[in-house]
């Protein structure tokens, strides 16, 4: 693998890293990056973490940003907040599990003006462990998902490691608070129509004496809440034909014969009554985002 070298007019490049209870990995992740691009800026927000992570990466010289409000997400959005009018700032995870030295990869695309967002696309380490089963299964459930109600993205949806240029950071606005930020990003930049890059990049197992945040069930399921909503709201036609197609497999066998096809007819009705409120709400809080 070979390193684009940094340029002689260096770009303002920051590197975001959100962390909530990560002391002891966050160190380490830190003097990487340092060591990686050592002109970046490191800034580690840290989210109300209550084992010294902040200290910890303040002593290993990255500035800290606190948030208080728990979740990813809102630590995403205080790192674009609070990076704005820089070049490229790189979004990666605290716990140490994606490499450093692929930054320059990462950031040449933006900075080459052939992208205005690069992601690192993860590739388990043969044997490592990096990435568990059920983890794998959720990815390709979502992925599958957001294709089906949004379109084509990156391959990798949900990596922690991501490079966004000055015009991603200042025109782009959040709303998530949690892990579902990746998917709103990810959305924000098909429904944009903003270039992006793909970069392989080896994953490994977090540094011991760290555990992830993230719960597959809970934060799944607002994943996909979080697709099915930005489906409705980009593409309410996309939605409903697939609805009517599911419905088809689903209950038309059911409605078919006689004695089931109240139940056929009762699950058709109320996946659509789902998908009608679903759309109402969104029309809603959009209207408020609109007023406010």
């Amino acid at each position: 693998m070979t390193r684009p070298d940094e340029p002689s007019a260096t770009p303002t490049v920051a590197v975001a890293i959100p962390c909530y209870n990560e002391a002891a990995a966050v160190g380490a992740v830190v003097d990487q990056f340092r060591a990686a691009w050592p002109s970046a800026e490191i800034v580690v927000i840290d989210n109300n973490s209550t084992d010294g992570t902040g200290e910890i990466a303040a002593r290993h010289g990255a500035r800290v940003v606190s948030e208080p409000k728990q979740g990813k997400g809102f630590a995403v959005r205080a790192a674009f907040k609070d990076l704005r009018g820089r070049d490229v700032v790189v979004m990666v995870d605290g716990d140490g599990t994606y490499p450093a030295e692929f930054i320059g990869e990462l950031i040449a695309p933006i900075l080459e003006g052939r992208a205005e967002t690069t992601v690192g696309a993860r590739r388990p380490e043969p044997g490592a462990g990096a990435m568990s089963p059920v983890r794998a299964l959720g990815n390709l459930i979502i992925r599958s998902a957001f294709r089906l109600l949004i379109g084509p993205g990156s391959g990798d949806l949900l990596s922690g490691y991501r490079a966004f240029s000055r015009r991603f950071v200042e025109t782009v606005p959040l709303r998530s608070e949690g892990f579902e930020i990746e998917t709103e990003l990810a959305v924000a930049t098909v429904a944009r129509r903003l270039p992006a890059v793909e970069i392989t990049v080896p994953y490994h197992p977090r540094i011991a004496g760290t555990e992830s945040k993230l719960r597959a069930f809970r934060d799944g399921r607002k994943i996909l809440t979080t697709i099915l909503r930005e489906g409705l709201r980009l593409s309410s036609r996309r939605v409903f034909g697939l609805y009517v197609v599911a419905a088809a497999i689903v209950c038309g066998p059911l409605i078919w014969f006689p004695t089931t096809r109240f139940l056929g007819l009762a699950l058709a009705a109320i996946g659509l009554a789902g998908l009608l409120v679903a759309k109402v709400r969104q029309t809603r809080a959009l209207r408020r985002e609109t007023v406010i």
